[in-house]
């Protein structure tokens, strides 16, 4: 083995120039997999940390509704939770919980803006989060108790000027609760990073009216339920399935005979989600963290493609010195060696350049990190990286790589000819099967990955520059919940006063997050999923949309029973005669239409335009429902009415925070995860260009100089420079040619199906696959042609001189 190792060393620093090209790209494909491991593995850690997590269940629900569209959702109505108690035998312990969406707390006429959920008692004894005060058998037993974290709790002893422990017994309130106070009862450890539920503080039900919240037909919360033995878990689905179901059977009978619901059995279906998965679980809830498994299955896939096309290089390389290496073999061979003495050779070799690989790999992981952060839509925590897995992963790749980038070369000379002993190396070029199937390899995945990135990049700036039916540019954005009426009514008159803002308008949606549906009945009775925006009168002129029937709303016709709706509910409604001043019907009254608004986009690009209802909104009657103000202003004066909107919200409310968005960057940001995975594959893509074109340097410097001979025959017979340079360059775009053909259909197919995810898209044009195949081209032939010119155009005495 000493002597082994002794003779690795010895040839790899004689073959400098292919070990520097196998280090360097397996170094970047180490770098590139650890960081998408120890991603990936973090991800896949979530709730791991709750001692009874196999026994824990979130429902769920799918709804198939009348036009064969299936939506799957988790919100319940929270009083669900003891009924499964009361009904449900195998149901151990259940609990209700949803978020407050961030509500100013108030402690010793301090603000703070935190994380505030809503659950129940039973809540601390399903899931493992520590208690470092208090009494846990009884936390939130009363209804005017507040449970808090540590990290909230460092904040509130800093302004009380107290320990910890003395936080204990003290009172807190918040913004819209009045003269309700909490009086805290607990601090738990700070909730671990791979928790899929964050909050800062805890209350019970009783005040949950009080807090804003995310809500449907069946209610505004998720249910959680715990069983005895994992065994159980057919029979506890079974009966929580039944009881949700009767529960619920009025309003199920109610929504088919609206014609909302299929009529099939099925048409609402609970199940039951361990909460091992919530985390990756595609179903959607405003309360829980959550990431797409197939994003996770993808981004592995991509840096097992960058490790792959690495390889392949360590292997075309190690199988070119193979063959310069048969005469050493040969005689290896005549002295007794044995298969298992050259394998190890090669092995000890392929070994030692791939730990070399690695360690490099982990410097420029360590580097590459916060770049890594700023593509993730999570953080890579320290904290969380399981050492021993870590250690096992590392371990696994080194042998098998080794241990691969080995057997090729031995395969290939275990059974050379006894005339071939004397020889001091074999042909390598266009003979070489193994060469064209790397080759071929290598710049497939690498067509297909261009090709991903421009169609991603593609689809994400279409969806950024579509016409969205409004106009967003020049807008500020300001969020005003926080604030009472008379704050409320104090800053939009100071602002509006202001000759820097055009326009301004008072709404309870900003089309970044949260969002109000319900049923609406058309004339055949048929119930229509309506989405609803509380607007004033100001908004249609602030937006520039298009009101094609009617008139906006005014000082005189802003009651709560006027309405203007979108072409999309005025297709559903089917109305034969004007739509203004016919009714329609919500929530068992009556609403009377006054204008009728052009279809425009609240949603993303990703989601078709659905029906919309506008609803007038009164700052002096309806003040809570006024949630942000969209300010015009004149570009130039930007910069003035930025310190304007400062200075008048420190003068009317000066202990609240001033949380202000420049609307066109905030809509912009709702294609994040697209701006991000084409960073990722633009990157993914790049790095496997770089490492292709290492190997297939390294590749024509082999042939180069066992072909150097030929060269200079054809040279001394006459042949052109360019003549050269084609013979060289032919097998190669060849190759490249074959993997184009390969990759293209691959593509189609694979960004034919993302595509699928989008309502409004752009279509598959032949000039993405065709530029992909010359940027592909265009790279292989300047790599082979700078080796192959200065063969061509080398003295052919040089190459002839010695024979």
């Amino acid at each position: 083995m000493n002597n082994n190792m002794k003779y690795a060393f010895r040839n790899i620093a004689k073959n400098k120039a292919s070990s520097i090209i196998t280090v360097t790209g397996l170094s970047v494909a180490f770098a590139c997999l650890l960081l998408i491991f120890l991603y990936v593995t973090q991800e896949f850690s979530y709730n791991n940390f709750h001692t009874n997590k196999d026994n824990i269940f979130r429902v769920n629900y799918s709804i198939n509704w009348a036009d064969g569209s299936i939506n799957n959702t988790v919100l319940l109505n929270p009083e669900l939770s003891k009924i499964l108690e009361d009904k449900a035998p195998q149901v151990n312990r259940s609990t209700a919980f949803r978020s407050a969406h961030m509500p100013t707390m108030i402690f010793e006429q301090q603000n703070l803006e935190e994380n505030l959920c809503i659950t129940e008692h039973e809540f601390f004894d399903i899931f493992s989060f520590n208690v470092i005060y208090g009494n846990k058998s009884k936390l939130l037993t009363n209804p005017d108790e507040i449970v808090i974290t540590k990290n909230l709790a460092d904040k509130l002893k800093t302004i009380s000027s107290c320990t910890m422990e003395g936080l204990l017994g003290k009172s807190v309130s918040f913004m819209n609760t009045g003269d309700q106070v909490f009086t805290i009862s607990g601090i738990l450890e700070d909730v671990p990073r791979n928790s899929s539920l964050q909050f800062s503080a805890l209350i019970p039900f009783k005040y949950q009216d009080k807090f804003s919240w995310s809500s449907n037909m069946f209610g505004n919360s998720t249910i959680y339920y715990e069983i005895n033995q994992k065994e159980a878990k057919a029979v506890a689905e079974t009966q929580v399935s039944s009881v949700i179901q009767n529960y619920y059977q009025e309003l199920i009978e109610r929504m088919k005979g609206y014609k909302a619901f299929a009529d099939t059995d099925d048409c609402f279906q609970p199940y039951m989600i361990s909460l091992n998965n919530t985390y990756l679980d595609p179903t959607s809830s405003d309360y829980e963290g959550n990431n797409s498994k197939t994003s996770l299955y993808i981004l592995s896939v991509i840096g097992l493609l960058i490790l792959v096309i690495a390889s392949s290089n360590f292997i075309m390389l190690s199988l070119g010195q193979a063959f310069k290496r048969v005469g050493q073999v040969g005689i290896r061979y005549t002295f007794g060696a044995r298969k298992i003495n050259i394998f190890s050779i090669f092995f000890s070799e392929n070994l030692i350049l791939s730990f070399t690989a690695f360690a490099l790999g982990a410097v420029l992981c360590v580097l590459l990190l916060p770049t890594f952060i700023n593509l993730a839509p999570n953080e890579i925590y320290t904290n969380l990286i399981n050492i021993p897995q870590l250690v096992l992963f590392v371990t696994a790749c080194l042998f098998i790589i080794a241990l691969s980038t080995s057997i090729v070369p031995v395969l290939k000379l275990v059974n050379i000819q006894p005339n071939l002993l004397s020889s001091k190396k074999l042909r390598l070029g266009k003979g070489s099967s193994a060469t064209q199937i790397f080759v071929t390899l290598q710049y497939g995945l690498s067509i297909l990955l261009i090709i991903l990135t421009i169609s991603v990049v593609r689809q994400t700036n279409y969806m950024k520059h579509k016409d969205l039916g409004f106009s967003s540019e020049n807008i500020i954005d300001l969020r005003i919940y926080h604030l009472n009426n008379s704050e409320k009514q104090a800053l939009h008159d100071r602002l509006e006063s202001y000759s820097g803002i055009t326009n301004l308008t008072l709404t309870d949606r900003n089309y970044a997050g949260g969002r109000s549906s319900n049923g609406v009945t058309n004339s055949k009775g048929e119930n229509i999923e309506t989405r609803i925006l509380t607007i004033d009168n100001n908004y249609i002129s602030t937006l520039n949309l298009k009101l094609i029937e009617g008139k906006n709303f005014t000082v005189s016709n802003s009651d709560e029973k006027s309405v203007i709706i979108n072409e999309k509910l005025l297709a559903s409604l089917d109305l034969k005669d004007d739509p203004v001043g016919n009714m329609l019907k919500m929530d068992g009254e009556n609403y009377r239409i006054v204008g009728v608004v052009k279809d425009f986009h609240y949603d993303s690009m990703k989601e078709g335009i659905m029906p919309l209802i506008l609803r007038p909104l009164s700052l002096t009657n309806h003040g809570k429902r006024a949630k942000y103000i969209f300010l015009r202003y004149r570009p130039q004066q930007l910069a003035t009415l930025l310190s304007v909107i400062q200075n008048t919200w420190k003068e009317i409310a000066p202990d609240k925070e001033l949380d202000l968005k420049f609307w066109d960057e905030q809509l912009n940001n709702r294609y994040q995860a697209e701006e991000q995975w084409s960073r990722i594959i633009g990157y993914a893509s790049l790095i496997a260009i770089i490492i292709s074109s290492l190997g297939l340097f390294g590749l024509t410097l082999m042939a180069v100089n066992i072909r150097k001979k030929e060269i200079g025959i054809r040279k001394v017979n006459g042949a052109k420079t360019k003549e050269i340079l084609a013979m060289l360059n032919g097998n190669f775009v060849k190759w490249i040619a074959i993997a184009f053909v390969i990759a293209c259909p691959i593509a189609w197919y694979a960004m034919h199906k993302w595509l699928e995810n989008f309502a409004y898209k752009t279509e598959l044009s032949w000039w993405i696959f065709a530029l992909a195949g010359l940027i592909a081209l265009g790279i292989a032939l300047l790599t082979v042609s700078f080796q192959a010119w200065q063969a061509a155009t080398r003295n052919p005495v040089e190459s002839l001189r010695y024979e």
